[in-house]
């Protein structure tokens, strides 16, 4: 019954630093926060190719934004996923591929060829999923984003490109 239930527990309490409990949610939400940028990662990307231990001989004309790779793509998507936070769902980029691959082709390539991304693709909610262990402890917190389902999209197809070499 428990694996059935659509309502989730909500973060509502976490111990601050001093031992006290968070009284408010946006305290709660302003400490969560700062400790999932205490935990990021951040990437080194001027020594990515040094990193990866590969010599990266990828071109930019190699990859393909054409349409049948996109609706390939979209209709590759599962329906039953969350929308992302631009509020597109999954399922309507799936049932519309037929008329929305040309479209997003040429965003991507444009995107793409201006080294740019749509503001709404930058954004992403982020959720604190719990691990183990005590509620109140922020570290047993894990962060999962949701980012938008076409910059996705965009995405696999670059990363696609880049494995092939």
């Amino acid at each position: 019954m428990r694996n059935m239930k659509t309502v989730k527990d909500n973060l509502t309490v976490l111990r601050k630093d001093d031992g006290e409990l968070t009284t408010a949610d946006q305290e709660t939400a302003d400490l969560i926060s700062a400790y999932f940028k205490e935990v990021c990662t951040v990437e080194d990307l001027e020594n990515f190719a040094v990193v990866m231990g590969r010599d990266l001989n990828w071109k930019d004309t190699d990859l393909d934004f054409g349409v049948s790779v996109v609706m390939k793509k979209l209709q590759q998507l599962n329906s039953d996923k969350s929308p992302s936070p631009d509020a597109v769902y999954p399922l309507l980029l799936k049932e519309c591929a037929a008329i929305l691959a040309e479209p997003l082709s040429m965003i991507f390539q444009q995107s793409f060829e201006a080294r740019t991304l749509p503001a709404d693709w930058k954004t992403a909610n982020i959720v604190a999923i719990f691990k183990k262990g005590d509620r109140t402890d922020r570290a047993n917190y894990r962060p999962v984003s949701l980012t938008s389902v076409p910059c996705k999209i965009m995405e696999s197809i670059i990363k696609e490109s880049c494995q092939s070499f």
